[in-house]
């Protein structure tokens, strides 16, 4: 064999092990959940079409379906403490009507995203870092159980031509939105129904959470209210679950309360409970007969034009929708808000010019030289935290690409 010529440029060896994200859970009582599977293998799962019925009907049928599990309990576990006969119906409830051995997760203010691809292989992402759980649903057929109740409760196909879905629950937990993206069997290479939840807080996270976390320090927020307020744009770079939209959904507040805001997004990630001039709209897909009708991010923004709006805002930007950020920036003088996948925040507009070249025959250079119209800034971030900053700054004829000046930089850790 001949040798190797390279430099090393890994900081630490190979990452060949999982951490455990830890939980606690009414469910890893050994006497608790012995009667819990008792109750359920006798009310629950006995009862399909009657729990089909309480899903999807009305709150006297779960009235009903909760008082047949309560008079179970009664009558069968005799020496049973009131405190225990609250915990095994909060038990049931979650199981039937809710997110079940997932609770805990789903109520833990440090996960970000739960990712179900087994029955016992459930992961997570906590404070921007991925973990294995130590939790597991029972065995295959209590998690398909499980699963095809949260399809049903959300309404959500499950023949073939829905394979791949989302929706959004905003009611279903105290504490947060989630968005829910499954992709049922027939897409997975393992045969296995997968589910990923995004958890978004309901109450945003504070400026100073976000600090204590290091997001970002002061002279960042300082820097990004003085951006909005001289009419910048942005747009905010990384990988998935790196904090895009958990910043952006904070700057949305900084917007003036007397400019106009549209924010089009394909899952309701996005909200203010504080600005007066935000019309909120998410993507949609209407199946009537034999006739299908999507209502994409990109009908909205092309409605948006003629709404005298001041503020575009895309949740995330995949394709043609991006065209309209150009267009906008040319032609209305509003200015852009949005995320896109990249790996820096100088190749974020690249690819967001890609992304317009999917619906138009505008050239690459045509398209990055249009963000000089109007001022505009780059944020990409990694881990929950801001790596760097930079600014368009005009563009250079003779290379025929953007100039950037970079406002910050994070340095590399020993």
């Amino acid at each position: 064999m001949g040798n190797l010529f390279y430099t090393k440029e890994s900081k630490a060896p190979l990452k060949l092990e999982s951490d455990i994200y830890h939980t606690e859970s009414l469910y890893q009582d050994e006497k608790l959940n012995k009667r819990f599977l008792q109750l359920k293998a006798n009310v629950c799962d006995l009862n399909q079409a009657l729990v089909k019925k309480c899903i999807t009907g009305t709150e006297q049928d779960f009235i009903m379906l909760m008082d047949r599990a309560k008079d179970y309990v009664v009558c069968n576990f005799g020496d049973i403490t009131d405190e225990d006969v609250q915990k095994l119906l909060e038990m049931f409830r979650q199981c039937v009507f809710g997110y079940y051995i997932l609770t805990p997760l789903i109520e833990a203010k440090d996960v970000s995203d739960i990712k179900v691809l087994n029955y016992n292989h459930i992961v997570v992402k906590a404070n921007g870092e991925r973990y294995l759980t130590d939790i597991s649903f029972f065995d295959e057929n209590d998690y398909k159980n499980w699963f095809e109740r949260i399809l049903r409760i959300h309404r959500l196909g499950r023949a073939e031509e829905f394979a791949l879905g989302h929706c959004t629950d905003r009611k279903g937990v105290e504490k947060f939105y989630l968005r829910i993206d499954v992709q049922l069997s027939y897409v997975t290479s393992t045969e296995k129904n997968n589910i990923h939840i995004r958890k978004m807080p309901k109450t945003k996270l504070s400026w100073d959470y976000l600090k204590e976390n290091n997001m970002l320090d002061d002279e960042m927020i300082e820097y990004l209210k003085d951006r909005i307020s001289a009419g910048y744009g942005f747009l905010i770079s990384g990988r998935g679950g790196s904090g895009k939209s958990t910043l952006l959904n904070n700057m949305i507040d900084l917007i003036p309360f007397n400019q106009s805001v549209l924010v089009s997004q394909e899952s309701d990630e996005l909200y203010s409970n504080v600005h007066p001039q935000i019309q909120f709209e998410h993507t949609m897909t209407v199946r009537k007969h034999d006739v299908v009708t999507d209502f994409s991010l990109e009908d909205e923004l092309r409605l948006g034009l003629l709404q005298d709006i001041d503020n575009f805002i895309i949740g995330e930007i995949k394709g043609g929708e991006a065209l309209y950020v150009f267009t906008t920036a040319m032609s209305t003088g509003a200015r852009f808000f949005g995320t896109i996948h990249s790996n820096d925040a100088a190749s974020s507009v690249t690819r967001l010019a890609q992304c317009a070249r999917y619906v138009s025959d505008y050239s690459m250079e045509t398209l990055e030289e249009m963000l000089t119209c109007m001022p505009f800034v780059l944020i990409h971030m990694s881990h929950f935290s801001i790596d760097e900053i930079l600014e368009v700054d005009g563009w250079d004829e003779k290379r025929s690409r953007l100039n950037f000046r970079s406002v910050f930089k994070k340095e590399d850790e020993a």
